[in-house]
């Protein structure tokens, strides 16, 4: 065997490969000299066999990957290096089972199937010596065989992306580089590469479904990053010389002040004016740096047929008690969770399925999110003109609604106008920062709101989260671990020969992060005679928790464990989203 020409690093385990392995699937002794037993009578190794019965590929490369000192990565943060395509072909690429990720400084990081392979590492590294890519340093990423397959297919499709895109933008922008330190005449916000490059950003972001864009200026040069399914990528880096002008062209998409740049500024882009093949809103933010503005992108969607509750991730019978309770003639109900869990969005929804023809309903909220249509009458706070929640809240009672949405309650005035209306007929839903549901009566109390009108009016509350789906494009069943296991009992769950876990192994499809979409988790504290009596008695949070389990109220963690069981997301996630 050619001995290698560059140093490659890694970090061997102390354990031996049977103790990862044994600490990995919680495998006893026994157990693993029966698998040892089966390896050698069907001579295959042992890593295939433990494939064979279920164990997921993504689990065995990690533990193939600590044992010889490398790290284990789905490769859904890299972005290829251009001259990957130019040295490489694709057949040798998928059928060595390597891929070059990332080139700097010299060092060159490899994704590899099996690490092991000596004679493709040291072919890459020629091959990149020949064309003046000079490697000294070699770092190892081990990951599946489908995961590097499928960032291969992705690498060699022949989709136009944003980074094609750049190069033409590139040559059109030729005359606005600096040279010799001469600034020529920067680019124009309304020149066309720039308008060009300002609507393809929010094409390609629509296209991805993220949430939101973020333009980020930094000292030598500013970044374009998403957000999807709660997590933030960096999709592009961009020349300085770009920045004044792109911001400037989303800050006259928004009808903002171009010439205002020492404070904060909101607005709101109508995409549809530019693209009338993607129907959203942006709601548009700036705010001053030190190298510049930052602009914060949320991404609306007009279509409001798509704020449904079937497709919220509800439970049969949390679904079942949701639909009853927000049919009823008036009562309040409370939404909680932190910022970023899916409150405003289940609201919407709640409110597509109440507008009948015969109720008015009203709303206050800051700002307006989602354009409702129809007959719902939608307001903006406005606290600079004095227009507050409360405020809002005053005047509505005079416009003889059915039902009222308001945004947050933020402070005693609200929350007691808010008591007060559910209590004289009306069917009132808002939002409260709580980390659970029955803590949300404690929290109405150290309000100032006596306990009896908090028992009077309040009809459910519902704490939510949103974990990320499992793409169901590489969904893949694996046998779950000790420690897994000893999670789902503790939650209450039964786990026998016959339960499996998923996880995404990682695609195209769901840039090869194994999760595409995310789901709410639910905890639906429903107000019934019996709790009701608790909160008059001040009972304790403890108390009333008690007593809502055994009436049937599913906890956010049984809840979150539930999808897990069922194959929507993965522990992991419900451990990361669920306190």
């Amino acid at each position: 065997m050619r001995k290698m020409s560059v140093k490659v690093v890694r970090n061997v385990s102390t354990r031996s490969f049977q103790e990862i392995l044994k600490e990995r699937f919680g495998i006893d002794e026994q157990e693993l000299k029966k698998l040892q037993e089966e390896s050698l009578t069907n001579k295959k190794s042992l890593l295939k066999i433990l494939l064979d019965k279920g164990y997921s590929e993504e689990d065995i490369c990690k533990i193939k990957a600590e044992y010889l000192g490398y790290r284990f990565d789905k490769l859904s943060d890299y972005e290829v290096p251009g001259f990957v395509k130019e040295f490489f072909s694709k057949e040798f690429l998928k059928s060595r089972l390597v891929l070059p990720i990332k080139y700097e400084n010299n060092s060159i990081v490899l994704a590899l199937y099996e690490p092991t392979d000596i004679m493709t590492i040291n072919q890459i590294v020629d091959i990149l010596n020949q064309k003046d890519y000079k490697v000294s340093q070699v770092d190892i990423v081990v990951s599946t065989k489908s995961q590097i397959e499928e960032k291969i297919e992705s690498l060699f499709e022949n989709e136009e992306d944003i980074s094609k895109i750049m190069h033409i933008l590139k040559n059109s922008l030729k005359d606005f580089e600096i040279e010799e330190k001469i600034e020529r005449e920067k680019p124009l916000e309304s020149s066309s590469p720039i308008i060009t490059l300002a609507n393809k950003l929010i094409e390609e972001a629509f296209l991805k479904k993220a949430s939101d864009i973020h333009i980020q200026p930094l000292e030598n040069k500013f970044i374009v990053r998403y957000r999807i399914d709660g997590d933030i990528h960096t999709v592009l880096e961009l020349p300085k010389v770009l920045q004044d002008a792109i911001i400037t062209r989303y800050k006259i998409m928004s009808d903002m002040k171009i010439d205002e740049k020492r404070v904060p500024q909101d607005g709101r882009i109508d995409f549809y004016k530019y693209n009338s093949s993607i129907p959203i809103d942006l709601r548009v933010s700036t705010i001053p740096t030190i190298y510049g503005e930052d602009v914060v992108m949320r991404i609306l969607q007009k279509k409001t047929q798509l704020l449904n509750l079937d497709n919220l991730g509800f439970t049969l019978e949390n679904m079942k008690l949701y639909r009853e309770t927000i049919s009823k003639p008036y009562g309040l109900i409370l939404h909680t969770g932190p910022t970023g869990s899916g409150k405003t969005t289940t609201l919407y929804a709640a409110l597509n399925e109440v507008n009948k023809p015969d109720v008015k309903i009203l709303t206050v909220e800051d700002p307006v999110e989602y354009s409702m249509g129809g007959m719902i009458v939608q307001t903006s706070v406005n606290n600079e003109a004095g227009y507050t929640f409360a405020k809002a809240l005053k005047a509505f009672l005079r416009h003889d609604p059915d039902i009222i949405l308001v945004g947050e309650i933020r402070d005693i005035e609200t929350a007691k106008i808010c008591v007060e209306a559910s209590l004289t007929g009306h069917l009132v839903f808002s939002t409260l920062h709580t980390n659970d549901a029955v803590s949300t009566i404690t929290r109405l109390r150290e309000m100032g709101i006596e306990s009896y009108l908090i028992a009077d009016s309040l009809l459910l509350v519902v704490a939510q989260r949103l974990a990320k789906r499992l793409c169901e494009n590489c969904k893949e069943r694996y046998i779950p671990s000790k420690k897994e296991k000893a999670i789902i009992e503790k939650a209450g769950f039964t786990v026998d020969s016959d339960t499996y876990l998923y996880r995404g192994s990682g695609c195209r499809s769901c840039n090869f992060t194994g999760y595409k979409g995310r789901v709410g988790i639910h905890e639906l504290l429903y107000v019934s005679s019996r709790i009701k009596e608790l909160m008059i008695q001040n009972a304790t949070t403890d108390e009333i928790l008690k007593v809502a389990l055994a009436e049937g109220m599913k906890t956010l963690r049984q809840d979150g464990v539930l999808k897990v069981l069922q194959g929507i997301t993965t522990l992991e996630e419900v451990e990361k989203t669920v306190i």
